[in-house]
């Protein structure tokens, strides 16, 4: 059973996860089993488990620690046997630091951890992705000759792909629909060789508005560049305006706007 925990709105995923009796909140007509108990003798997979609000993540340690779960609006508690496998794309270690996550938490799901290294370290597996994404469009879009030109092949070995596999995916969609021959070219892939892909000034995320010299984020083993982006936005954007914002991480409104929509930050309320 797998739930992406970033795609179900908070007030609906304890719910979700534990079920709920009949006439628990509004809208609670019947009796609904849980995801968790839906996995009993079997596996749970939680996909950005780092966007768990803080009263699920206290239920979520009692299921791991005592294998019993409590249906919302019940007073009877249940055995299960469910393993557990988490994912995330944030640093949860660090986030342990802030209060965003449960240290508790944190280590009870830390028995083993497998890290997917970004593909901007996977330089290797770039092409061969592309190509078999190209593969699955070309087969989409009845183009069975669609190809990358040699500079198409070194514009997307050269980006950073802070999206990582998933923005790669959506370049080769979105340059398969756009050309207009039978091979790709950098133009149709429309890579944004943004800077702030690469550094964010570390004063911009204390929201000093001194200007320092950059450092590489790759060097940080506490926040990802995802979390330092979020993190400035949320502490400035209620003094700032969104170009300033803009102004200050050194990209384009559209970029600000299109890693809102990636990152689901909200805009502030005028």
């Amino acid at each position: 059973v797998a739930i992406n925990c970033a795609a179900i709105p908070e007030t609906l995923l304890e719910s979700e996860l534990f079920g709920h009796e009949k006439g628990a909140f509004t809208g609670a007509v019947s009796a609904r089993t849980g995801l968790i108990e839906a996995a009993d003798g079997g596996s749970l997979f939680l996909d950005e488990i780092g966007e768990l609000p803080a009263e699920a993540q206290a239920r979520l340690l009692r299921v791991l620690q005592e294998s019993e779960i409590r249906k919302v609006g019940s007073t009877q508690s249940r055995t299960v046997d469910v393993r557990m496998i988490a994912a995330t794309h944030r640093n949860l270690k660090a986030m342990t630091r802030t209060g965003e996550f449960r240290e508790d938490l944190y280590y009870r799901l830390n028995v083993m951890q497998i890290r997917i290294p970004p593909l901007r370290e996977r330089r290797a597996d770039i092409l061969g992705l592309a190509r078999r994404f190209l593969k699955r469009q070309a087969s989409k879009l009845g183009r069975p000759e669609l190809s990358l030109s040699p500079e198409a092949m070194q514009a997307l070995e050269r980006y950073r792909w802070p999206g990582n596999v998933r923005e790669l995916e959506n370049a080769i969609e979105r340059a398969s629909i756009l050309t207009d021959g039978d091979v790709i070219t950098p133009a149709v892939l429309d890579l944004d060789s943004d800077s702030a892909d690469e550094y964010i000034p570390e004063t911009l995320v204390e929201g000093n508005n001194e200007q320092t010299p950059a450092r590489d984020v790759d060097s940080s083993n506490d926040l990802s560049l995802e979390d330092y982006f979020q993190h400035f936005v949320l502490e400035n954007q209620d003094r700032m305006s969104e170009t300033e914002l803009a102004q200050k991480l050194g990209i384009s409104r559209k970029s600000l706007w299109e890693r809102r929509q990636r990152l689901g930050i909200p805009r502030k309320k005028a």
